[in-house]
């Protein structure tokens, strides 16, 4: 009888964890697959094997990684917040770390931007998957924090468009005390006396704002055309992709193939749009006034166009498809559509928004989301609420890697810049 059990026990040992070994290889496959906001009804899981977004620099989609370290410059008024939201949708799917400052929205101000604003925080020992806040950029810094693999990308848009919003978004009136048409009479009278005048914004926003953005010393904006070319083709060199406002749709095509993601990760709601309004419009040459004044911002704009083309042309040459691009676009305004359709209500002022949607701004447009679809509020969360959702995870991180390890996360004081 002894014998028997011991047989039976044994043969019941060997079937629990024969069943142990198949549940944790289940539940290993659940967790890797599953997806903090999507599920089987949203845009986001809309037929992915049928996007084709490998470009011919690089390897085959059997071949390529999706990327996780990702460094983009967010330039002002460049619709760089509908960019920010889809790295930030990308964190919370693959559950990455954000650079953040200890408090505010900005990694750097005036200053070029230094590691320590993201190491001198409680979550400083964490490693840097994502960067994408405001700073002015500063590649090896960015490199030092993240690691040399790491993409960096930016987008820039034509400068006067870029001018005449952040005129009205920063209120460079007080800085310059006239609207922008007024500015730009006396910018064709007296450039020198304007020229003299400081930054708005303490400093952060004023002429050349792309350039500024990228780290160019003010003190170069009126340097011969040679030596601006050189400093742009340096700039070139600091970035895998340089998006461009104006051919949005494009853009994201060409930054899902470099990052080796499927399209649906760049569907997207146009967010922190402004009301029409709010717009002032120029004349022509009132453009070319300004165009002229932002001389470095207009060769920087003029010169990634042509790069751009050039991405477009070798994303159409591949495996003899001219019209790839074409088709990609197509499919991601369906994407799009679908996104819009199934998960906004309207999309309308700022301040009708409450919540995770309120943006700074009562300038912009927001969107009211279907409330019983919480897969779709991260398409259209403000920058405020994501920042505050980034800041509590870091935290809680922070704490957990604490208690595995006292030197990994050691506190501020303790480790150099």
């Amino acid at each position: 009888m002894m014998k028997l059990t011991g047989q039976f026990g044994s043969i019941r040992a060997r079937f629990s964890i024969r069943h142990l070994f198949l549940f944790s290889a289940s539940a290993l496959l659940v967790i890797v697959t599953y997806r903090p906001y999507s599920n089987n009804n949203s845009p986001v899981s809309v037929v992915a094997e049928n996007t084709d977004v490998i470009d011919s620099d690089h390897p085959t989609s059997k071949e390529c990684r999706p990327a996780n370290k990702i460094a983009f410059m967010k330039t002002h008024k460049c619709a760089s917040s509908t960019i920010e939201n889809i790295l930030f949708r990308h964190a919370l799917r693959e559950n990455l770390n954000v650079a953040m400052p200890l408090k505010g929205n900005y990694l750097s101000r005036t200053e070029l931007f230094n590691r320590s604003s993201v190491l001198n925080t409680p979550w400083g020992g964490l490693p840097v998957d994502i960067f994408t806040l405001h700073n002015r950029w500063n590649r090896d810094q960015v490199m030092a924090l993240m690691g040399p693999s790491t993409f960096a990308f930016s987008v820039v848009r034509d400068p006067v468009d870029q001018f005449e919003s952040l005129y009205n978004y920063m209120s460079l009136r007080a800085t310059y005390k006239t609207d922008l048409k007024g500015f730009v009479r006396n910018l064709r009278n007296n450039q020198s006396a304007i020229d003299h005048k400081p930054r708005g914004g303490l400093g952060r926003f004023g002429r050349n704002q792309i350039a500024f953005d990228w780290g160019v010393s003010p003190q170069l904006f009126d340097k011969d055309p040679e030596i601006i070319l050189k400093r742009i083709e340096q700039l070139d060199d600091q970035f895998e992709l340089v998006l461009i406002a104006e051919r949005m749709e494009e853009s994201l095509v060409l930054l899902a193939d470099r990052l080796c993601w499927p399209l649906e990760y760049v569907t997207h709601l146009d967010l922190n749009v402004r009301k029409p309004e709010r717009t002032v419009q120029l004349e022509e040459d009132e453009r070319n006034t300004l165009g002229r004044w932002l001389n470095f911002d207009t060769n920087i704009y003029e010169y990634f166009c042509r790069r751009f083309d050039d991405h477009v042309a070798r994303f159409n040459s591949v495996a003899g498809q001219p019209d790839r691009m074409e088709e990609q676009v197509r499919l991601l305004r369906q994407f799009n559509l679908q996104l819009q359709e199934r998960c906004v209500i309207q999309r309308v002022g700022n301040e009708k928004l409450r919540g995770k949607f309120l943006e700074t701004h009562n300038d912009t447009f927001g969107y009211l989301i279907q409330p019983n679809k919480p897969d779709c509020d991260p398409y259209a969360m403000s920058e405020p609420a994501y920042l505050r959702l980034f800041r509590d995870k870091l935290t809680q991180r922070a704490k957990m890697a604490l208690k595995r390890n006292p030197f990994l996360v050691a506190p501020p004081s303790t480790r150099s810049n």
